[in-house]
């Protein structure tokens, strides 16, 4: 991880003192990804104008001292007027398949998903420009669908002429089928290679058919090929999608890959509010729900967002019959219990060493019998080595009963195996954010 006191001392030297401190003193540090490093700028006519003027002097002095490269994403509000962009023509349109609700305005961002907000957002400013294609994954329900619809829609609303189709891989799949029944294999073809931007989602699903996957390779090449943008969501890593080819593969780690990481106690709570409030908005809810409820929603429902909008809406259906003829009505957490029995059960499942290995065999996409194996290359050590981490530190277990846990390893090796994990820790930071919502997940 490179030092942003190290790049902004770096960058002072290339530039005038005024321009340095107008445009590179503001810049917020986010992340750094395989030598890219990542600034929020609060404003967008600055980030504009760093782009336009002084970018890519300054990548080409930081490639040479630190072997890095500056990319800009933004941090200002994205309710700002927004200006017609350029390059859309006007052509035959098709049907978008985007809900209207899935914008930025109502996406909560959060530490777990603030690095996937804003390589969106950055695709909605720059489209074909910035990352092509933009490959966001995360477990189920964490808001990769939201994002992806939403930059959609801003599309769409800042300029009408784009022509922005969202599909699944399953509906690709249905539709290839329907075009090929009919004999017109090549339309699918014309029809996706004619658009401006394609957002695809579930796309771990492709492999699995024959011809609708060469169909979207073929698709795919063609979009990139013409710099138009491409956006894609799956549920895992390119690296674990099961016979995906190598050449696709590299496409998507040269434009952008990004993460959506588990919601921490504090994430659900923002979201939950914001939930709360639109619902008041959308639905003209009259009920007040006061903290208490609203902390028992979200530390009760750890698995995804949309169980936790779920059960929102449920709550609010059961009062609205039990309450209909009353305003102002704030309900109890007693209420909210009883309201909620099919989502929430009362008593909490204690964290094991058994629960943490089937979660990392999930994360890591092996199985458990792997993790408890002799087996020793890179792909199964990592993920061990992670869970032995999390048993000692959450179950305070001994390291006799992790590694008796683990397939009768030595003492010795778990020692070993955590603390080549707290030094990975200590210089790998993104290593440590994954590690901590972990951490996290199990705690709230």
């Amino acid at each position: 991880m490179t030092d942003f006191n190290v790049i902004k001392s770096h960058i002072k030297d290339i530039l005038d003192i005024p321009t340095f401190e107008k445009y590179i003193v503001p810049l917020e540090y986010i992340g750094e990804n395989k030598g890219s490093v990542f600034l929020g700028s609060p404003e967008k006519n600055k980030m504009i104008w760093i782009k336009n003027n002084i970018l890519t002097k300054i990548n080409s002095s930081l490639k040479g001292t630190l072997k890095i490269v500056i990319k800009i994403v933004p941090l200002f509000d994205e309710t700002e007027e927004l200006v017609e962009q350029p390059g859309f023509q006007a052509k035959k349109a098709f049907h978008s398949n985007l809900h209207k609700k899935f914008t930025f305005d109502t996406f909560t961002q959060t530490n777990s998903n603030r690095m996937a907000h804003s390589f969106a957002y950055n695709v909605s400013e720059f489209p074909g420009k910035s990352y092509n294609p933009l490959y966001i994954y995360s477990d189920v329900g964490l808001g990769k669908t939201h994002l992806i619809q939403a930059i959609g829609n801003r599309l769409k609303n800042i300029n009408r002429n784009a022509s922005v189709v969202y599909t699944t891989s399953s509906e690709f799949m249905n539709e290839y089928v329907e075009f090929t029944r009919q004999k017109q294999g090549t339309q699918i073809i014309k029809k996706y290679t004619s658009i401006d931007v394609l957002l695809i989602d579930d796309i771990q699903f492709i492999t699995k058919w024959g011809g609708t996957r060469e169909q979207f390779y073929n698709i795919f090449n063609k979009l990139i090929q013409m710099e138009k943008q491409i956006v894609i969501c799956s549920d895992k890593h390119p690296d674990y999608i099961p016979d995906l080819e190598d050449r696709i593969k590299s496409r998507f780690e040269m434009g952008g890959i990004v993460d959506i990481l588990p919601y921490s106690l504090e994430d659900r709570l923002a979201i939950l509010k914001n939930k709360i409030a639109e619902k008041k908005i959308t639905s003209g809810t009259n009920f007040e729900i006061p903290e208490d409820v609203q902390y028992y929603l979200a530390s009760s429902i750890k698995e995804n967002i949309r169980k936790l909008e779920g059960a929102l809406n449920r709550l609010i259906g059961v009062a609205d019959l039990t309450f209909s003829n009353k305003k102002g009505v704030i309900l109890s957490l007693e209420f909210a219990k009883d309201a909620l029995k099919p989502y929430i059960t009362s008593r909490q499942k204690k964290v094991t060493i058994k629960s943490i290995q089937e979660f990392i065999s999930k994360k890591y996409e092996i199985k458990i019998s792997e993790i408890i194996s002799k087996n020793n290359s890179k792909k199964i050590v990592l993920p061990r080595q992670i869970a032995m981490y999390l048993s000692k530190i959450i179950t305070n277990s001994s390291y006799v009963e992790i590694g008796s846990r683990f397939g009768g390893k030595d003492h010795s090796t778990v020692i070993y195996s955590i603390r080549k994990v707290k030094n990975m820790l200590a210089k790998d930071q993104e290593m440590l954010k994954k590690v901590n919502s972990y951490i996290k997940f199990f705690e709230n």
